[in-house]
């Protein structure tokens, strides 16, 4: 199936539907592409109550971001140790290398490919739990659907619905505690909001993670992650509680926020959610989709990630060191700014505008997903990203085909929660059924798709 773009050829990007975000102010200095243009590839700025350095040059900011001798990562920093201690994000160096090395035989290609036909399976049994007669926090549905995802297809696990349920729900609280308790950390006398409500969802998810364990399907081969994981630790099983934490903290947090402003983004532009049914209903085997099969599934989810990903990175040095022309001291708080520069019309055309169309195959110019730095960079680099790049345009692509989503209060604005990865609060939907197609209107395998219009063509041109 090939989607065609030479139908819009020149036209204006389709108007999206009323609504406007509401971001925060420190969010919009974040996101804002002028803060490239200041003088200098390091910048002194004032994040809270202390001076902070941003690194506004990007060859720069790629080497900060990798070198891990003078900059520390947010894992393993003594202020989250309640919330990583010895697992994989909380732990540097050779031994943090050493656990992803055992890590890496669950994300072969074999079973990457795998992966696509049991996502959407499983991502039709959790949507049909979903109510139809009534609005949604889409915040809290896309954390369920992603953590559901995670425990089933790569943990090979199961938890009960009323658990999973609670996870999603504290999924918010917990990962803004993680944030604020970071960044707070040099200023000890400043409260960290919300520090009761981060306590309980932290327990409510070691209890899902025993959960996890206990429901462990291992595979017949042992290169499953958690049974890689328990044979790279045995008889220390403190150490693979927290590695499977970790991993349900990290997986569910970036694949939640990316489904949920997926989800605001269809609401805005309704005429994508016919043309991702369309790339559906045009696969070879629509029982059994794969992400390669989904080009405009995999292009939204990248526009998507360009706006609305992890606005900033946080390094924080470890000694003195000389950035950029700039002395900064230890300890210091070091921002590299990746929300600003994906917004930078250098090298994005239009970058205010949700355009799936710059992500597609043969666009102009060509798409560069690597830019996106949409998984970390360096040492850090998230060793699921391969994972997930398999697992969201499929679950998008179902979700899409399969339901209908309309926004509950349509021109609200919708605020953006600060957390480690934002995501839209205030967001609710109502996603129904879709009414099946019938098949004198069913795409052919092999249809272009006009993803601005939902048009359908044959190869002939024939509508």
């Amino acid at each position: 199936m090939n989607v065609d773009r030479s139908a819009c050829h020149g036209q204006p990007p389709v108007p999206p539907g009323p609504g406007t975000l509401a971001h925060s102010r420190a969010l919009r200095f974040w996101l804002d592409p002028a803060n490239l243009d200041q003088a200098g590839p390091v910048v002194r700025t004032r994040t809270g109550p202390a001076t902070a350095f941003q690194v506004n040059d990007p060859a720069l900011l790629r080497k900060v971001g990798s070198d891990e001798n003078t900059f520390r990562f947010w894992g393993p920093d003594p202020s989250l140790r309640d919330f990583t201690e010895n697992g994989v994000v909380g732990i540097e160096g050779a031994a943090h290398r050493e656990r992803r090395a055992v890590m890496r035989p669950a994300f072969t290609a074999s079973r990457l490919t795998a992966l696509g036909p049991e996502v959407q399976a499983r991502t039709r049994e959790l949507l049909a739990d979903l109510p139809a007669d009534r609005p949604l926090d889409m915040r809290v549905e896309m954390s369920r659907l992603a953590c559901g995802l995670l425990v089933s297809c790569i943990l090979n696990s199961e938890l009960a619905p009323g658990t999973l349920s609670k996870i999603a729900a504290a999924r918010s609280t917990l990962s803004g505690g993680i944030f604020w308790r970071y960044a707070l950390a040099p200023w000890p006398w400043v409260p960290v909001p919300r520090r009761r409500a981060s306590s309980r969802a932290l327990t409510e998810l070691d209890e899902a993670v025993h959960q996890v364990r206990d429901r462990h399907r291992p595979d017949p081969d042992g290169q499953d992650l958690v049974s890689l994981l328990e044979a790279a630790a045995p008889g220390n099983p403190h150490i693979v509680q927290r590695d499977v934490r970790a991993l349900l903290i990290a997986g569910m947090e970036t694949s939640a926020s990316t489904l949920a402003w997926a989800c605001y983004e269809l609401g805005r532009h309704p005429h994508y959610q016919q043309a991702l049914q369309d790339e559906v209903d045009a696969a070879p085997d629509t029982s059994r989709l794969q992400a390669d099969q989904l080009p405009l599934a995999t292009a939204f989810v990248q526009e998507v990630t360009r706006l609305h990903g992890i606005p900033f990175l946080v390094r924080r040095t470890r000694h003195e060191t000389c950035q950029g022309g700039v002395r900064i001291p230890a300890g210091a708080v070091v921002t590299l700014p990746l929300g600003a520069l994906r917004r930078d019309r250098n090298r994005y055309p239009d970058p205010a505008v949700f355009d799936p169309q710059r992500w597609l195959p043969h666009a102009e110019p060509p798409p560069v997903p690597a830019a996106l730095l949409a998984y970390g960079l360096g040492p850090r680099y998230c060793p699921g990203a391969a994972a997930a790049d398999a697992m969201l345009p499929v679950a998008l692509a179902t979700l899409a085909s399969s339901r209908t989503l309309r926004p509950a209060r349509p021109g609200s604005r919708v605020g953006v929660s600060l957390e480690l990865t934002p995501t839209p609060k205030g967001l609710t939907m109502y996603v129904t059924p879709r009414e099946p197609r019938t098949a004198d209107t069913r795409p052919t395998p092999g249809a272009n798709i006009d993803s601005r219009s939902g048009v359908v063509s044959t190869k002939d041109g024939q509508a």
